[in-house]
């Protein structure tokens, strides 16, 4: 059976398709176009044609009921279904989509169900109710048949085959019957019988027939069929649907809208799996393709790598890509075809570009084959409101230029631009901050603070990337509300909501203020007032001392009124050091947390803020240095801290040196307060030489079992030695012990080998130091 005259099968996303679609459809001259898509998407089609619509773009569907589901169906330029919708709508033809409504989908796809919602994949399915793969070795290659063609036919994968075999015919004759002939015979060694290819296809159907007896200016129209291969002998096969069957199909509640696509988001690398892994050179093959020059496609990809290389800095000359496209060729020949394919190109590239190192040439070749391109819809085309609101912000910010899909960082200053010529430019970096906080309590994925090298000062550093999931998210995020500003309010009310201490008020209470959110912040801080009265765990009222702190420092910026957190930072203050006490009585898991929520409050202390009293704040803390019933660790802490504001003398500190590591004391307790000791203030430690005499005569009266346990806090303390204070201690113990500080030093210097890890590890008993 060959293709029927009305039907141009396809593979999805394939240039030389894109490029005879079109000489196919200007030879048949249908009234109708008929596409595989969605056919609830047929009245967003016109929105492609706009002359401020740039491709890639795709239709977008969602449910309006939470969970939030999508499905998504993109377009590149030269996507088959691109060019004949626009070909369509230039000529006032009629086009329409075929397949199941998208709303349908996204019914069939349960959360439990969909793998990654990203829509058909006439190349890859993705169709979770189809059966297992038998056991028989003949029919698990079969149940892979793209795979399975292309090593019979000698080639890597299928993709090298579809394009050596597809891509350079020029003829839309041959490709549709050759495209016709794949799809036949991959219903006979590898059929789709689940019940949702089914349901498409009687869909499909039902819509042929449809557009076929409907009168196109008082006569029956020639309608014109782009679809998948596969699915195009169903066309005819197929037992159409009825009337009654389309009107019962199930769909979900949702709202169909267009979006920006990207082509990192298109390709296998990003995503999506149609075949379809370069985007951005199989758009440079289809424009070659429409101007007739494919025979240069080699020397064009190879060229652009070699720039891309030269813009990295690495020079290379016209010689290597003359070499290279050579290459290329021959890799072509020795397959039979005639012309290279991608797979060939890389080969070369590698080869005469990379010195034969494909780690060399990997960032050039993904910029010639991915890109960054994301496309672009006119203002208000078919977006929800909060989307909309989105597009305005940034166009008011000047953020649209961030708009890419590649990591970016901007750096903003949110104080005043004094030598600016108008308000809103005086105060764009603040309102840009903003903007982006609201964005990341929203949890769209367009930006997220960085640190900084000069950390607590007026200016942020961002990182930003625009995918496609950033617009799908905010679609989600349509369902709070109708602007960027209220869905982070009412995102914030939910977290205030669910805030169990005082920690999680304050982070909220924080957020509001980055996003200038004054209900909000109105909202959070009587909910912190009222957590603050009773809150009994340390770490929570430190976390809450930390974000109040830094409101106070840094919300002048944001035009933050610091009266009414003063008090609350007080009274939390005094619940903190009357609970430090009791809190150092840990595990050693939670002397980690309890040391972050001092040095929290340590921080906060000595800012001056009226209520914050530093001598009950170093009262608490001598306490627990003093106490032999709390956790080491944090007692020895506690003693750093004490250093750190000179309240203990050179003598006081000998002696409780001498008493924590005199030699009763139990290994895991001395060294551990040892450890804890060193977190802070090195540079004074290191001219105490009385405490590495005491440390080094402690473990040398260590016996054997004791001295294993003690390596496990020894090595944790000097793992955040940094290699010149590790050599400071060498140079320290070697003058205690009076000679050998050369030999000391050289040993801690080489690196043991293989042998003598192994040694060592029999040695303690197969002890896990790591």
């Amino acid at each position: 059976m060959s293709c029927p005259d009305f039907c141009f099968p396809v593979r999805h996303f394939s240039p030389a398709a894109a490029v005879l679609v079109e000489r196919w459809l200007e030879a048949r001259n249908p009234d109708v176009v008929l596409i595989e898509a969605p056919a609830d998407a047929s009245g967003l089609f016109k929105h492609l044609v706009h002359e401020h619509t740039k491709p890639p773009v795709a239709v977008l569907a969602f449910t309006t009921a939470r969970p939030v589901r999508s499905v998504v169906f993109p377009f590149a330029v030269y996507s088959p279904e691109w060019v004949a919708v626009r070909w369509a709508l230039d000529r006032k033809k009629a086009v329409r989509g075929i397949d199941l409504p998208a709303l349908a989908f996204l019914e069939h796809f349960k959360p439990e169900d969909a793998a990654d919602g990203d829509g058909d994949d006439d190349e890859d399915p993705d169709v979770d109710d189809a059966p297992e793969a038998p056991a028989d070795p003949t029919r698990t290659l079969l149940d892979d048949p793209y795979e399975t063609i292309a090593r019979i036919a000698g080639d890597l994968d299928h993709a090298s085959w579809w394009e050596r075999q597809f891509e350079s015919i020029d003829d839309p004759e041959t490709y549709r019957q050759a495209a016709f002939a794949l799809g036949q015979q991959l219903r006979v060694v590898a059929p789709r019988d689940d019940a949702l290819t089914v349901q498409r296809e009687r869909h499909m159907r039902w819509a042929l027939d449809e557009a076929r007896i409907t009168k196109v200016k008082g006569r029956l129209p020639v309608v014109a069929v782009v679809c998948g291969a596969f699915h195009a002998p169903a066309l005819e096969a197929a037992q159409a649907m009825v009337d009654a069957e389309v009107a019962a199909l199930p769909r979900a509640e949702g709202v169909l809208t267009l979006m920006p696509f990207s082509y990192e988001r298109l390709s296998s690398q990003g995503g999506y799996g149609a075949g379809n892994q370069a985007p951005r050179w199989f758009e440079q093959r289809y424009w070659l393709g429409l101007a007739g020059q494919l025979s240069a496609a080699p020397a064009r990809y190879l060229a652009e790598a070699a720039r891309q290389l030269r813009l990295e800095g690495q020079m290379r000359s016209s010689a290597e890509v003359i070499e290279a496209v050579r290459l290329a060729d021959g890799l072509a020949a020795m397959q039979g075809g005639h012309a290279a394919v991608l797979a060939e190109l890389r080969d070369a590239a590698t080869t005469c570009l990379g010195q034969g190192d494909a780690r060399v040439v990997a960032k050039a070749l993904r910029a010639v084959e991915v890109g960054h391109a994301v496309g672009t819809l006119p203002k208000g085309v078919s977006r929800t409101a909060l989307q909309d609101d989105f597009a305005g912000q940034l166009e008011r910010l000047r953020l649209d230029r961030w708009r890419a899909d590649k990591e970016q960082n901007l750096e903003l200053d949110l104080r005043e631009d004094r030598s600016a010529k108008s308000a809103e430019a005086a105060f764009r970096d603040r309102d840009r901050s903003t903007f982006l906080h609201r964005l990341e309590v929203l949890g769209i994925g367009f930006g997220a603070t960085a640190a900084r090298d000069q950390a607590g000062t007026s200016k942020e550093l961002w990182r930003l990337r625009w995918s496609p999931e950033c617009e799908i998210r905010l679609a989600e995020a349509s369902l709070l509300a109708d602007s960027v500003e209220h869905a982070a309010a009412f995102a914030l009310a939910a977290r205030l909501e669910a805030a169990e201490d005082v920690g999680q008020a304050t982070a909220v209470l924080l957020r509001a203020a980055e996003c200038a959110l004054a209900d909000a912040l109105s909202l959070a801080l009587s909910r912190v007032q009222a957590l603050a009265v009773e809150e009994a765990a340390f770490a929570a009222a430190a976390a809450g001392i930390a974000d109040l702190a830094t409101l106070l420092r840094y919300g002048s910026v944001r035009a933050v009124d610091p009266a009414p957190l003063r008090p609350v930072l007080a009274q939390l203050h005094l619940r903190a050091c009357l609970l430090l006490h009791g809190a150092t009585v840990c595990d050693d898991d939670a002397s980690r947390a309890i040391r972050l929520a001092m040095d929290r409050i340590h921080d906060a202390t000595f800012l001056g803020e009226d209520g914050v009293d530093p001598e009950r704040w170093l009262d608490a803390v001598a306490q627990v240095s003093r106490s032999d019933s709390r956790h080491p660790f944090l007692s020895g802490y506690a003693t750093a801290l004490l250093i750190e504001r000179s309240r203990i003398d050179d003598e006081d500190l000998d002696r409780e040196v001498a008493r924590r590591l005199s030699p009763g004391t139990e290994a895991d307790i001395g060294v551990a307060w040892f450890e804890g000791l060193v977190q802070r203030n090195r540079a004074a430690l290191f001219l105490r030489r009385a405490l590495w005499a005491c440390l080094a005569r402690y473990v040398e009266g260590l016996d054997d079992d004791s001295f294993r346990r003690a390596l496990l806090y020894l090595r944790r303390a000097f793992a955040t030695f940094p290699p010149g204070e590790v050599r400071r201690v060498v140079a320290i113990l070697g003058e205690l012990w009076q000679g050998g500080g050369a030999e000391l030093a050289q040993a801690v210097e080489r690196k043991l080998d293989q042998a003598e890890v192994e040694q060592a590890a029999a040695d303690l008993d197969g002890l896990d130091l790591l």
